[in-house]
């Protein structure tokens, strides 16, 4: 399995049309799609021997709601990504003792990363070195386990990605909270499940944005 995403149209549309008849059969190989807390729907599409994994995120529509800016963090695999649709940007930041305070904390997945462990580990200055900016269906977003970013999502139309993750490299990652910004209660972060009705029509949706 590559680092990079390959797909073309056509076979992006198969992958969507497939996985609604699996859905419909209640038999979805990547486990039970969730509403991740930086509000996408994270669908598994494919899983492989090697540790990678293709995945779906998709953010509904919310006309009246600001962008939706996701906390800084970084990843415990590297990972490709094509916009299918919608309007999103990556902004990347680096640690900086001098740039804006940050509390730094491990982030542990569990259950296929509907729950996540979180817990502290100090604080740190994070600093915008980057932009990108993304087309739907032009070019790829690649990155490594260790770059801090964020993502900024406009949420008055849907937003869908398609992502391919490396193998993993490490157990942990971190994500980054402002220090007003209350962590988890419990030191856990759950993910929402979702009625499969809701995931089939936002697989809809992410075939309509490519056809």
């Amino acid at each position: 399995m590559g680092d990079t995403l390959l797909l073309q149209r056509p076979d992006i549309a198969g992958l969507l049309d497939r996985l609604v008849v699996d859905l419909r059969r209640g038999r979805l190989a990547g486990g039970a799609p969730y509403r991740h807390v930086n509000g996408f729907t994270k669908i598994v599409a494919e899983e492989h021997a090697d540790g990678s994994r293709l995945t779906l995120h998709y953010w509904p529509a919310e006309p009246r709601a600001r962008e939706h800016v996701s906390r800084p963090h970084d990843h415990r695999f590297p990972f490709s990504s094509i916009l299918l649709g919608g309007r999103q940007h990556f902004v990347e930041l680096e640690e900086d003792a001098g740039g804006e305070g940050w509390r730094r904390f491990t982030y542990r997945p569990y259950a296929g990363g509907r729950i996540a462990h979180v817990a502290r580990a100090g604080n740190v200055g994070l600093t915008p070195v980057r932009r990108i900016e993304r087309m739907p269906l032009q070019g790829q977003y690649v990155t490594s386990s260790t770059i801090v970013h964020q993502a900024v999502t406009d949420r008055r139309q849907a937003c869908a990605t398609l992502v391919l993750r490396g193998a993993r490299e490490r157990v942990r990652s971190h994500v980054y909270y402002r220090p007003d910004e209350p962590p988890p209660r419990g030191g856990l972060q759950l993910g929402r499940r979702l009625d499969p009705a809701e995931v089939i029509r936002q697989l809809q949706d992410m075939a309509a944005m490519i056809a």
